[in-house]
């Protein structure tokens, strides 16, 4: 499936099943900004994780008093500047970042497309990553390299992963507990982040 068939499909969802699909993803982005804080000693880890938490919240209790204006303030403040950092790392820890504000900007602007914009940050951190990796073969146009993200392994599994999660929450009309239990346990059985990571 085409990356704009997905985000076509994506679209037709309801509001909450569109957030239930960017809320997903994000749990397979988000490893990629722990995994930095440790190594770099910047930020701090627990915070989108607890963002993120009361987001799944939200999505099972619509009407849950959360600030998330503040949460995005706080975010903010722990996101990394790229040119701060000498490491492809921190790349995808911006990443995970600018999707969980996307994230939440939807919920405050009641906007799904911003959990497109979700699925699409995903997306490209994946196609940085394969191209980061493809710097030393002979790829001389970007016709060319564009081929080569499209046809890699891990653009292929981030695409089957956004199809079958629409598939799945296209399918629940109300994400109760239950519902958000098999989600979560989806991102577990998957074992890796969007960038091929293992979960610990």
């Amino acid at each position: 499936m085409s990356k704009a068939n997905n985000f076509q499909k994506m679209r037709e969802l309801s509001f909450y099943q569109q957030a239930a699909v960017a809320i997903v993803l994000l749990e397979r982005m988000l490893p990629n900004y722990q995994l930095f804080a440790e190594v770099s000693n910047f930020g701090a880890a627990a915070l989108p994780r607890h963002t993120l938490d009361l987001v799944w919240e939200w999505l099972q209790v619509r009407r849950a008093k959360i600030n998330f204006e503040r949460l995005q303030e706080e975010l903010e403040l722990i996101t990394p500047e790229v040119s701060h950092f000498d490491m492809f790392g921190v790349y995808p820890a911006v990443d995970a970042m600018i999707a969980l504000d996307s994230m939440l900007n939807g919920i405050r602007e009641q906007d799904s497309t911003e959990f497109i914009n979700v699925a699409k940050i995903s997306q490209a951190s994946v196609a940085r990553l394969i191209e980061h990796e493809s710097a030393d073969l002979d790829i001389s146009t970007e016709a060319e390299l564009k081929k080569v993200v499209r046809d890699h392994e891990l653009m292929a599994y981030e695409m089957d992963c956004l199809a079958e999660l629409i598939e799945i929450c296209g399918a629940v009309q109300s994400f109760d507990r239950e519902q958000i239990q098999q989600l979560k346990a989806w991102v577990k059985e998957q074992g890796v982040t969007n960038l091929g990571m293992e979960l610990n």
